[in-house]
């Protein structure tokens, strides 16, 4: 009797063993089929390996834009990447992310990636907007005494270091004869520099779109704009290490940029509506830096380089970097090209 209660004990467990063996292996062919489904017909590899876009953004135009809108995920959800957005004031601290890895891409202008390039932080450059100086400006109280560029000889002037606006009020005292020892620099980022110039603990502010916008419109006079003085790109940059291990994921971004600037430029009183929902900042506000700054988005050129290039070497002349910097050294070249 106990033999044969051992007998029908030992089937159940035999039993039991034979049908999660069978789902296991329905489970792996269950998964096997879903992968397959979702890689069907999509550009990323069957395989790819999951991963993390980490993008660094300042309130400007194109990455706020894809960041609100979504399309990038959509885009780069065959990638089975998913993408993590990080605000940042300035572009120095854009760099200092991407230095770190903290990020792996983002937006500069060309001043902040130049002091990056020299103390070799590990980006490269992948595309670029058109030249638009007039959209960062020197600005001064609609009332300042202040009448002229060489009026701010002595004047305390708020800017940030390492920045765009740093190029600018030292190309600007140049072209009257200054320096910035001719001046009493403040040093803030945007958001602290405009307190103190409404405050008056800074006689001029120098600061670009959509602050420099927001300024104007407020009732501040501009003394000068970036015209003639300075070149002023933005770049979108990558970081090394993830340009080397997902370069369709970088290539797929760059291609969702350029659809959403083009949008953009088509839609121009939306996407002033959007920006100003985004940032609390009027649309007027918006409407005006889209009007100052073209948002096509090209990949590196010659022309690009050559013009870079020409700021890094004032930058040596001037003494604002300490070597000789070589743009084409940290261009990004597709797998097409």
């Amino acid at each position: 009797m106990n033999f044969k209660r051992k007998r029908k004990k030992r089937s159940m467990i035999l039993s039991v063993i034979a049908l999660f063996t069978l789902s296991i292996m329905l489970i792996g062919c269950g998964t096997a089929n879903n992968n397959s489904q979702a890689s069907g017909g999509q550009t990323a590899k069957p395989n790819a390996e999951k991963s993390v876009l980490r993008i660094g953004y300042q309130k400007s135009g194109t990455l706020m834009v894809l960041k609100a809108k979504g399309e990038l995920e959509k885009k780069l959800a065959p990638f089975g990447t998913k993408v993590q957005w990080s605000e940042f004031n300035t572009g120095i601290s854009v760099m200092e992310a991407l230095g770190t890895g903290s990020i792996d891409f983002g937006i500069a202008g060309d001043a902040p990636v130049l002091f990056g390039q020299e103390r070799g932080l590990p980006f490269l450059y992948v595309a670029s907007e058109p030249s638009s100086p007039q959209s960062e400006g020197i600005l001064v109280k609609k009332d300042s005494p202040i009448q002229t560029i060489a009026d701010l000889k002595g004047k305390k002037v708020a800017f940030n270091k390492a920045s765009i606006s740093q190029y600018l009020i030292n190309e600007a005292l140049a072209s009257v004869g200054l320096t910035l020892n001719d001046i009493e620099p403040v040093y803030l980022a945007p958001p602290d520099a405009r307190i103190a110039f409404e405050r008056g603990s800074a006689d001029a502010w120098v600061v670009w779109d959509p602050f420099f916008s927001a300024a104007e419109l407020a009732g501040n006079r501009v003394l000068a704009d970036g015209k003639g003085l300075v070149i002023y790109r933005t770049f979108y940059l990558g970081g090394k290490e993830f340009a080397e291990k997902h370069p369709e994921v970088l290539q797929a971004l760059v291609q969702e940029l350029q659809n959403i600037s083009e949008w953009i430029n088509q839609n121009p009183g939306e996407v002033a509506k959007l920006l100003a929902a985004e940032t609390q900042l009027d649309v007027a506000v918006w409407e005006q830096s889209l009007r100052r700054r073209p948002l096509t988005i090209k990949l590196i050129d010659e022309e690009i380089i050559q013009d870079q290039q020409s700021v890094a070497d004032t930058f040596l002349k001037i003494g604002l970097v300490s070597k000789k910097i070589n743009v084409r050294e940290n261009v990004w070249i597709p797998k097409n090209q």
